[in-house]
């Protein structure tokens, strides 16, 4: 088997995302329908060594520390299974950090996927690997299957869901703001004594006129941190009332943020969207489903 490898991870969108109550452990419950995305992408490159150990180095830099997701899988994989192979690892980030995205969870996912892979008779049953995945990240038991899925517990539970954006036509909006999310979680908790949950859909949808659209029969796009985020970011409101005024069938933060998803059906609306964007020097990147 080669000792060099080369691995992808790509991340997520939320088309909707509910909060449910606090854990006794400080965390959350949700509820949410998962969309992976090819792209944004990061890059992994592997080289198994003779030692026990995993060493790392990141573009940007500052993401090397032993805190790195990656490092933690690795661990936690270790000891799960005693199997600890020398592992030179080089990551490529080009999913935006803070966004939202899932970026992170999805470098955990396939790291552990590749260990599993390498630990031969020491390997876990899936169901072993999922549990494993939900202790490092609540998005990272996702990442493992990777297809649409509804999300809830705090990630470890899913069941694949049919989602069809056959037609549709998307923009990821990356304003390039770094969101914590358990900070999110924290301002959720402050402020949601205050919040109504339906506060935020008159800027989350704008119902279709039009019977053959093909968001007819989609889900309505929605997410309970919009009510927090925008408050303290009120640029993200900004640009979503701006895709919806430009024609957009629906538009939502994705996750905790920053980044935001805006469906289309026309392609005129689309190339109207984007330069908005590139006059504003906001990043994105576009879908033709």
């Amino acid at each position: 088997m080669s000792n060099q490898f080369h691995l992808k991870s790509g991340c997520k969108i939320n088309l909707n995302l509910k909060i449910l109550d606090a854990r006794p452990d400080g965390y959350h419950d949700i509820d949410s329908i998962f969309y992976p995305l090819e792209h944004p992408a990061d890059h992994i490159d592997v080289i198994v060594t003779r030692n026990n150990s995993l060493s790392m180095k990141c573009c940007p830099p500052e993401l090397e520390n032993n805190q790195n997701i990656v490092f933690r899988a690795y661990e936690k994989f270790a000891l799960a299974t005693g199997f600890r192979p020398g592992m030179k690892v080089y990551l490529q980030k080009q999913v935006p950090v803070g966004a939202g995205l899932g970026g992170g969870s999805a470098n955990a996912a396939v790291m552990l996927k590749l260990l599993n892979r390498l630990a031969k008779g020491r390997r876990l049953s899936r169901a072993r690997l999922t549990d494993l995945a939900s202790e490092i990240g609540g998005d990272v038991p996702f990442f493992l299957a990777n297809v649409p899925a509804q999300v809830t517990g705090m990630g470890e539970r899913l069941s694949p869901v049919k989602v069809d954006l056959t037609g549709l036509k998307m923009l990821l909006i990356c304003p390039g703001i770094h969101i914590d999310t358990g900070w999110a979680y924290g301002q959720w908790d402050l402020l949601k004594k205050n919040i109504s949950d339906d506060q935020t859909i008159g800027l989350t949808s704008r119902p279709s006129k039009d019977k053959g659209s093909p968001l007819e029969e989609q889900l309505v796009l929605s997410n309970n941190f919009e009510s927090v985020i925008f408050r303290f970011y009120p640029e993200l409101a900004k640009i979503k009332t701006m895709m919806l005024k430009n024609g957009a069938s629906a538009c939502v933060m994705s996750g905790s943020g920053s980044s935001l998803l805006a469906l289309f059906r026309h392609q005129d609306q689309v190339f109207e969207s984007c330069t908005e964007l590139k006059t504003q020097s906001i990043p994105f990147y576009f879908y033709n489903f």
